[in-house]
């Protein structure tokens, strides 16, 4: 991390800026809850039904609100018991959320009371009757997910004071939608004419570089120009013990001299070599089976010994070079069935002894 020492020059004259995280009309809200209706079984003599509530919400403080629940409620009467039962009203309630309403908190539980009227509507039409309705309930909202938008499940008891009572219960899961906009309020305050010079040191990130890709940024790679494909520590330095496959370094039929693409390759290797002095491998030359056993052993010395030479005299040390040929001793595919086989089995490869 980079250090930037900024001065600010701060006068404070006439007045003084606060703020205090305010907010207007966050405290109002609307929700529209799909609901779940168990009525009394004395209502219908079938305890299902299905409605809607759409809530406005006011809070009064952090924890204590105000709502107006209008509702409209269908039970079912079940098959052959005419048209079913309709219920319509609303109730005000007191709620109060056990943690700040607003806060950063996931979850904000609930619970509500209250009191309101409904308007029966029955069969036949003579026994339509407006009643009073009274109960409670618990629930939670979560915190703002979508522009402020949270989720809200509840379960409410309500007794309807119609005849001789009935109670029912209600299920609703939906929507709660904030109204108003999240304002920062500031405020001003007299304050004595003074100025003053703060210092603010900030951290300014480094970008990352990482320039021979070894997942260590350059500014930390202690051994730069690493080949691609070797693992390495946290200081970007060789893990010993580790084998690679040089892809590309290929030679001229059945010869050790390297072909024109094989030197390029061979160019971005050296480069690890100059800039670690340390790094030490050896390079181990494979053949396919094609041939004696002794010409192939003779073919990969000399192809080994061939990128050996070339790394020397493009910038490498002597001593940090081995070259090794195994011939066909270490296959990669055997037997070998297809021309694809025998050229997986022709390569060079490096093997880190140490650094």
């Amino acid at each position: 991390m980079r250090k930037a020492l900024i001065a600010v020059a701060v006068a404070t004259s006439g007045a003084a800026f606060a703020h205090d995280g305010g907010v207007e009309g966050a405290h109002e809200y609307i929700s529209i809850l799909p609901t779940y209706e168990i009525p009394d079984e004395g209502r219908t003599g079938k305890r299902n039904g299905e409605g809607i509530s759409v809530i406005y919400g006011h809070g009064i403080s952090d924890h204590f609100g105000i709502e107006i629940n209008a509702k409209a409620s269908l039970f079912e009467t079940g098959p052959g018991r005419g048209t079913d039962f309709y219920n319509y009203g609303g109730t005000v309630d007191l709620v109060y959320t056990f943690n700040d309403r607003n806060g950063a908190a996931l979850i904000h539980p609930f619970i509500l009371g209250g009191v309101g009227g409904v308007y029966n509507d029955l069969v036949p039409d003579r026994l339509d009757s407006g009643s009073l309705v009274y109960g409670g309930g618990v629930g939670f909202v979560t915190k703002g997910l979508y522009h402020g938008i949270r989720l809200r499940l509840e379960g409410r008891y309500l007794k309807d004071e119609l005849g001789p009572g009935y109670e029912d219960v209600r299920a609703s899961f939906g929507i709660e939608i904030p109204l108003g906009r999240v304002v920062e309020r500031t405020i001003v305050a007299p304050a004595a004419t003074e100025t003053k010079v703060v210092e603010v040191i900030k951290e300014v990130p480094r970008p990352f570089v990482d320039t021979d890709g070894d997942t260590v940024s350059d500014d930390l790679d202690k051994c730069p120009d690493t080949p691609k494909g070797l693992k390495v520590d946290a200081e970007g330095c060789v893990i010993p013990d580790q084998i690679i496959e040089l892809k590309g370094v290929t030679f001229e039929f059945n010869k050790s001299r390297l072909t024109p693409n094989a030197e390029t390759v061979l160019d971005t290797v050296v480069k690890a070599f100059i800039g670690q002095p340390s790094l030490k491998v050896e390079i181990g030359g494979h053949t396919d089976t094609k041939g004696s056993d002794a010409y192939n052993l003779k073919l990969s010395n000399a192809r080994a010994a061939s990128v050996r030479s070339y790394l020397v005299s493009q910038g490498a040390k002597p001593e940090q070079l081995t070259a090794v040929g195994y011939g066909e001793s270490k296959l990669l595919i055997n037997p070998e069935t297809s021309d694809d086989d025998r050229e997986l089995n022709r390569r060079v490869e490096f093997k880190v002894i140490g650094r």
